[in-house]
């Protein structure tokens, strides 16, 4: 044979075992429970730099590395699966949802991305897929009851109104306890800017966001993982990462729902007759008679129940489009969301129309660029007064029931020409003409470019903006019982915040046992904001609330507050041979809030974590993970507002002279409440983590209390704020999760968590300060401690209520009030359950408190046990009272004997004290997936209808409307200290959803 057929021979022969030992392999993923292709799916060859994801089709094809023998498909929720490749080159491979295997799931941390099996901190990870479908105008009540340690009520079902968040506890007295939130990197502002905040549920900045656009949560609980934040995570933090697009073909996702809404509790009011003949038996036990209210007229057959008059059944529409895909390099994903909320209550509603767009490139191999942008208008209406005494809830359930709301000409009657005194307005007018609204823009954007400069090592800068914008419009028309001439209020809140962030990440894997990584960065954010409000009275016409047709402007002010705060942070995480784990972090953050000895504070914390269930010598083939963690750390507080170092005002004006004069006393002392805490923990899988639990135990310590402390008038103010007083937050956290049933057609996962908290101020400046009117701060006490008049009972022989007479004087009044409960639950937790049969899928969420105290304001009005004022009923009474008050002597009961004098009731006293528990079914959801087979024929590659019940029913003692409301809810120093009031709150609603999401 020539020499050159032979070289061709041998060429062909190299090119072919080439061939084969490269090959290429295809295959389809199908879901097994529904028999849908999947996409997304990740495909690797274990060991290799070897991998793809599935298309749309579920389809994937891979080049297989020499001597492959298998390869590996992961995904969020569902079993990872190991395939033995043979001579086949194409594959059909079945995934199974459910928890096992589910430690090589990747998990959101602190600037990066970890392993579950590797974490040794405190943490929670939430896909939303997981969630039933929301139907809150905001993503944080699906997340109630989902989470140990995270506690979350919605103080009122006003539409867009705030929501408070404790992750374990509330850790401050002056500053914020809510958590900082993080959205696809970006810090965002969640506190309430509002200027209309008295006595009316704030709206809630984190209602901007559209739920649909998110993808999974992250929250950081223990101080070992929130301590990459420092001075902003001692509250915990919560991570929130919005979809993006992946490889494969462009899909379009839609997802509409309409929703009905009422009030699903209410005290019940007595009818007109009922009315009348109470105060005359008031009037009799008191020896004025029994016709003495006869003069009452009940003859034209009025009987206005006033609910039917403020309530409604409020309609939701909210729709969803969403379009993503992406190709090697480049993938997106653009969505747009409508919603629009119509209130229980009149007068109230919410809407919000937003847009994203999420873009990543790969330009090649070592560079990658993306952006996040995101922009949306929402609209809040809300009711002037929602809890006080012009609040529409608390005028009517004060309210003749012989009293129509419009007289015979169409207009509104007013209460003051009709039988009782409390009500101070026309609920309805109120409802209807008093105006309150607020507009709100945001806009946030991010760029970021990412350097791959060698395979372990990655360079990541990025720069954000935060711009949102709260325009606010207040009127209370001329002519009505609060005001003669009109008055106006607007104002306005504009506030800016750039971020820029520098992170080189090293990961690096030596030899079979070594896991290193570790991450430094240098962060740099600077926040403006610039406000005015202006108020004027006096308007010849109703037709406009402009402040410029107030004939006198009463007040206007305007200013502008500026910080910024630079960061330098390290992180190093090691793990040896799968079963020693270690993460130590350190953060440095200065801050032009504080003094000039204190600019920067130093937040350090580390975590161990030893995976026993990898030792030799563990021998139980049930248990598929144990692993103890502990971690300890300090984080810190600042967010209490701007430039507390010391100031000066502008409107120092003397005598026509303009002038400058300080604002306040600086302290150059001045830094940041700090919180060290410790957490040990145990994780616990068995049966291939078909059961799962995990158990905590966390000691938060809080010091250095940013408090206004009293300093000598010769300074010209009377305090100063310093660093003084400490709380303390400790508990338990369980949580177990259980796959109950995995069977091919019918499976059953089930999952409970229960928080034991325990809240106490360990120091003060102030001791024993009284704050507010039901209030007290004092040390050995928790934060919210309630402070009333104590009522003894009901004495049997004489129907008269008790109250306990503290200072011995014979009168009972505010010297006599005491420490009487916490506001503070001191237990928490919920109960998640989810059936799935072929395509049906049925969700019962549940979730419980209790251990707290709620004073029940609301119920002076409407118990009043036969009250008079200017010798007219004090308002109507519920039925409850009319059915159980004092008859006769040796009757046992706790409503006293009715009385037109004062000595039965005292408004601030335990008589209205309730007890908070309350177990509620938060979610009830019906979905049906149909058949692949019937939607392709449509053109669609999935549909599913769902029907959804919310707040379907309460276990609860409580009297009022719902145990979950607050009333002080308008600053963050009120979220903290002043919990445990319902006066005249809207309680939550119940909602009926019927919803569709489909895919083509």
């Amino acid at each position: 044979m020539k020499p050159n057929k032979k070289l061709k021979l041998i060429a062909v022969l190299l090119s072919c075992i080439s061939t084969y030992a490269q090959k290429t392999i295809k295959g389809t993923v199908i879901d097994k429970q529904s028999n849908i292709p999947m996409v997304g799916v990740n495909v690797i060859v274990p060991n290799s730099k070897a991998g793809t994801v599935t298309d749309f089709d579920g389809k994937f094809q891979l080049q297989l590395p020499e001597n492959s023998t298998t390869i590996e498909l992961s995904y969020m929720g569902f079993q990872t699966q190991k395939v033995n490749i043979d001579e086949k080159l194409n594959y059909t491979i079945y995934m199974t949802s459910g928890q096992g295997q589910s430690l090589d799931e990747v998990v959101i941390i602190g600037y990066g991305t970890q392993s579950k099996k590797d974490v040794s901190s405190s943490i929670q990870s939430i896909k939303t897929k997981d969630l039933p479908q929301g139907t809150s105008s905001s993503f944080e009540n699906s997340l109630q009851g989902q989470t140990p340690g995270v506690n979350i009520s919605s103080s009122s079902a006003t539409p867009g109104s705030a929501v408070s968040v404790n992750i374990r506890g509330v850790s401050s007295i002056s500053a914020s306890s809510q958590p900082l939130y993080i959205i696809d990197g970006i810090p965002v502002v969640s506190r309430n800017n509002s200027a209309l905040n008295a006595n009316i549920q704030p709206v809630n900045p984190l209602a901007d966001l559209s739920p649909n656009d998110i993808d999974s949560f992250t929250i950081l609980k223990d101080a070992a993982a929130a301590a990459i934040y420092g001075s902003r995570g001692a509250n915990g933090v919560i991570l929130i990462t919005t979809k993006r697009g992946k490889t494969g073909k462009s899909t379009i996702d839609v997802n509409y729902y309409t929703s009905f809404a009422q009030i699903s509790k209410y005290p019940k009011m007595v009818d007109s007759e009922k009315f009348k003949k109470f105060f005359n038996t008031a009037a009799e036990f008191d020896g004025l008679g029994s016709d003495y209210f006869d003069w009452i007229d009940t003859s034209k057959g009025i009987n206005t129940n006033i609910y039917d008059e403020i309530f409604r059944v409020g309609v939701t529409q909210n729709l969803d489009l969403s379009v993503k895909g992406g190709s090697e390099k480049t993938s997106y994903y653009l969505s747009g969301n409508y919603y629009n909320q119509e209130g229980i209550q009149l007068g109230q509603g919410f809407k919000r129309l937003s847009a994203r767009m999420n873009l990543d490139h790969n330009i090649n191999e070592k560079f990658k660029v993306g952006n996040t942008f995101f922009i949306t208008r929402s609209n809040h209406q809300r009711t002037i007064g929602e809890n006080d005494e012009y609040g529409v809830v608390i005028n009517a359930q004060g309210w003749d029931p012989t009293e129509p709301i419009y007289d015979e000409n169409g207009k509104y009657t007013n209460p003051f020409k009709y039988n009782t005194w409390w009500p101070l307005e026309n609920p309805v007018q109120i409802a209807n003409e008093y105006k309150n609204t607020s507009q709100s823009t945001r806009l946030q954007g991010s760029a970021y470019v990412e350097w791959k400069i060698i395979p372990d090592l990655k360079f990541k800068s990025s720069f954000s903006l935060e711009y949102s914008n709260l325009v606010e419009d207040s009127y209370v028309p001329s002519g009505t019982n609060k005001s003669k001439t009109g008055e106006g209020i607007y104002a306005t809140y504009e506030e800016t915040n750039w971020l820029v962030e520098n992170t080189l990440n090293y990961n690096k894997q030596f030899g079979e046992k070594h896991n290193f990584g570790a991450i430094l960065g240098w962060t740099i954010q600077e926040n403006e904001t610039r406000f005015s409000d202006q108020s004027g009275v006096g308007y010849a016409t109703n037709t406009t609330s402009s402040i410029s047709a107030a004939s006198t402007i009463i007040a206007s002010s305007s200013g502008r507050n500026q910080y910024g705060l630079q960061s330098f942070f390290g992180r190093a995480n090691y793990v040896y041979d799968d079963k020693y784990i270690t993460s130590f972090t350190l953060r440095a953050d200065g801050s032009s809030r504080f003094g000039e000895n204190n600019q920067y504070g130093y937040f350090p914390s580390g975590s161990l974590a030893w995976r026993i269930n990898k030792e030799k010598f563990f021998k139980i083939e049930s248990v598929s993970d144990l692993k103890i963690r502990a971690s300890y750390g300090l984080t810190g507080n600042q967010e209490i507002g701007s430039n507390w170092r010391g100031t000066y005002t502008l409107n120092a004006n003397y005598n026509g002279v303009p002038g400058i004069a300080p604002n306040r006393l600086e302290n150059p002392d001045l830094g940041w409440e700090k919180t060290k805490q410790l957490d040990i923990g145990l994780d616990l899988g068995l049966f291939k983590n078909r059961i799962t639990l995990t158990a905590d135990y966390f000691n938060k310590q809080t010091d250095d209390l940013l408090l206004q402390a009293k300093v000598s008038g010769l300074t010209g103010f009377n305090s100063v704020y310093q660093n003084v007083g400490a709380i303390e937050n400790k508990g338990f956290e369980f949580g177990i999760n259980a796959a109950v049933f995995d069977g091919n057609d019918f499976k059953w996962n089930t999952g409970i968590n229960l928080t034991l908290l325990d809240n106490k101020i360990k120091k003060l400046i102030n001791d024993g300060e009284e704050v507010g009117r039901n209030h007290i701060l004092k040390e050995g006490q928790e934060v919210s401690t309630l402070y009333l008049i104590k009522f003894l009972g009901v004495d049997p022989q004489t129907g008269d209520a008790k109250f306990d007479d503290v200072n011995k004087d014979g009168i009972i009044d505010f010297s006599d009030r005491q420490i009487v409960g916490g506001a503070l639950p001191t237990y928490f937790g919920g109960w998640s359950n989810n059936f799935t049969y072929k395509g049906f899928t049925l969700t019962a969420n549940f979730m419980f408190s209790g251990g707290n105290k709620i004073f029940n304001q609301s119920r002076h009005v409407y118990d009043n046990y036969g009250y008079t004022k200017s010798g007219i009923p004090y308002s109507n009474i519920s039925e409850r009272v009319y059915d159980n008050y004092w008859r006769t002597p040796g009757q046992i009961t706790d409503v006293p004997r009715p009385s037109t004098k004062d000595g039965q009731m005292q408004r601030f006293s335990t008589q209205f004290l309730e007890n908070g528990d309350y177990i509620r079914l938060k979610t009830l959801s019906l979905a049906y997936k149909l058949p692949s087979d019937v939607i392709h024929k449509i053109g669609l590659n999935s549909l599913s209808l769902y029907i959804q019940a919310q707040n379907l029913f309460t276990i609860t003692d409580y009297l009022g409307f719902d145990p979950e409301v607050s009333t002080n809810t308008s600053s963050q120093e009120d979220l903290n200290i002043l919990q445990g009031e319902d006066f005249g709150t809207l309680g939550q609603a119940r909602t009926f959803t019927l919803g569709l999401s489909t895919t083509f």
